[in-house]
């Protein structure tokens, strides 16, 4: 598999795929997946197209996103396409629909077409699905329906709507695996060793969504190997008055120096609310219930 990454509008692809699918594919979520597996149904000599940034982020820079580029790529990758391309949305987006439609047929070798419904592109997002299907012909373009699940239109807003709830279980059936995030894990104020819970501090990417404050049963991957854990997001309001966001997991059944190792955090349900104490005790009380919790299942 080829990545081309912002890829130069003056290069040509020697790549000579038979279908090109194009979206934003923020989550590479089940919608998403449906998308991809009618462009592998055509062929699978297929290439993927996407933006860098998101364009919903280029144009709102506060605009969360559920999967960073590697993890894009990560995603995109176990659908097998030939060729993954991001273009730089900065380069594309003040194009007329007819200047697009010239870099996919001339640039990236396009014959065949997969969007989904609602696709839109070039300047004002005057490009459509019709555009298209005048340009390439309406036997090269394969359109996909909304998708739905439970009279729920699946969509990257969607998801993190309920990421934002707690809803993760829900958001994992939406997304076709476990929402996770990634991160390097950093000293913290050691709070959870002094009582005895010894947490990882994880610096993840700020443009990604957040979770509802609160804790979580997550499952925990260091170096292809995972373990069991119960992770917090939020403000530690029992232990600081920093309102600094954090997220802390603690590891079950596990002791090891990590610090400035890179933790994949996979969530699998909500637990309970981010609660302020009255003391450490009551903490340490609470903490030892949520483990219990995730153990007896």
């Amino acid at each position: 598999m080829n990545v081309y990454d912002s890829l130069n509008l003056n290069e040509i692809l020697e790549a000579n795929p038979d279908v090109t699918c194009i979206g934003a594919f923020d989550g590479v979520h089940l919608g998403h997946q449906a998308l991809i597996n009618m462009a592998k149904s055509i062929s699978s000599k297929y290439q993927i197209l996407t933006f860098d940034p998101v364009p919903k982020k280029f144009f709102n820079n506060m605009h969360k996103l559920l999967s960073t580029k590697d993890m894009k790529v990560d995603l995109l990758g176990r659908l097998s396409p030939e060729s993954i391309i991001f273009l730089n949305f900065e380069d594309v987006k003040d194009l007329i629909p007819e200047d697009f439609c010239n870099i996919l047929n001339n640039k990236l070798n396009t014959k065949s077409i997969v969007v989904g419904k609602d696709f839109k592109f070039g300047k004002n997002r005057e490009g459509d699905v019709n555009f298209l299907i005048k340009y390439f012909g309406n036997s090269n373009v394969h359109v996909l329906n909304d998708y739905v699940v439970n009279d729920s239109k699946i969509s990257s807003t969607l998801i993190k709507s309920t990421i934002n709830e707690g809803k993760l279980e829900l958001a994992n059936q939406y997304l076709g695996y476990s929402f996770k995030l990634k991160g390097k894990v950093e000293h913290g104020n050691r709070m959870g060793h002094k009582i005895g819970f010894p947490t990882a501090n994880i610096n993840v990417d700020v443009n990604l969504v957040t979770p509802k404050f609160g804790v979580y049963e997550v499952d925990v991957t260091k170096a292809d190997k995972t373990y069991k854990g119960v992770m917090n997001i939020g403000n530690r309001p029992t232990v600081s008055n920093d309102l600094k966001l954090s997220y802390e997991v603690h590891i079950l059944d596990f002791d090891e120096d990590i610090y400035e190792s890179f933790l994949e955090v996979e969530f699998v349900s909500f637990i309970r609310d981010e609660i302020k104490f009255d003391n450490i005790e009551e903490l340490k009380n609470q903490i030892s219930i949520d483990i219990k919790s995730i153990k007896n299942k």
